[in-house]
């Protein structure tokens, strides 16, 4: 009965840790949280600049740069599909469907402790029907942004094939309670397609956040009697 009740709390303490290392981004895969994507280019895609659009659950528009549009990667014209590494059949093009400049951005804020790094992970679509190389080639640019740019970086991929997608990593050292990721298609370059997709940001400090050290103490709380009882057992 004792090892009965250390293993059920043994899977709970960790997987309450694993909770601690969790993706802090809302609707990173981009998926039709409750149905309220429109297909109004009547092409497989949501588009911001045409009537009707809607905005994507958890995101919002970089002010200034509204042009992006938000596909179903299961049934479009365009022949894009999302990610493979996506939960959901969604994706985004940065630059919209009129592929006008300045192309778009979406940003959204999350909860973040001072002084804990992090990983902004993300895919890059690009495809050799709507990109070439050097100049023509998809590119953005990530960033983190707290009271200050915590990190900034340009990602380019100059497509070998079709639908091809690419993961890219950001890192960044939290300055405050809340923090602004932020993914901007460069308008430097000349693209009729920047995909973005799978994004995900997680904690890799090495120095323990002071969440994850109350979940240690309740852990070895929870644990502490039983491995006593077992002891003199």
């Amino acid at each position: 009965m004792h090892v009965r009740k250390l293993a059920v709390a043994t899977i709970f303490f960790f997987a309450f840790v694993a909770s601690a290392r969790a993706n802090l981004v809302t609707n990173g895969s981009f998926a039709n949280t409750g149905g309220v994507w429109v297909n109004n280019t009547l092409l497989g895609s949501d588009d911001w600049q045409s009537s009707g659009a809607t905005g994507i659950p958890g995101w919002s528009n970089v002010p200034g740069f509204a042009n992006e549009f938000w596909f179903n990667g299961a049934s479009n014209v365009y022949g894009l599909t999302q990610s493979p590494g996506n939960g959901s059949a969604f994706a985004v093009d940065l630059t919209g469907q009129a592929n006008n400049k300045p192309y778009g951005g979406i940003e959204q804020t999350i909860a973040t402790t001072p002084g804990v790094t992090y990983d902004l992970t993300f895919d890059l679509g690009a495809s050799l029907q709507y990109n070439g190389t050097g100049l023509n080639s998809a590119a953005l640019t990530a960033s983190a942004t707290g009271t200050i740019v915590d990190s900034l970086q340009l990602f380019i991929l100059a497509p070998t094939g079709y639908n091809q997608w690419q993961s890219e990593s950001l890192m960044f050292t939290a300055d405050s309670s809340s923090t602004t990721i932020e993914f901007l298609a460069d308008s430097n370059y000349t693209s009729e397609y920047v995909g973005l997709d799978n994004v995900s940001v997680t904690a890799v400090s090495s120095t323990p956040e002071p969440s994850s050290l109350l979940l240690l103490a309740t852990g070895l709380l929870v644990l502490g009697p039983f491995i006593r009882r077992l002891a003199h057992s």
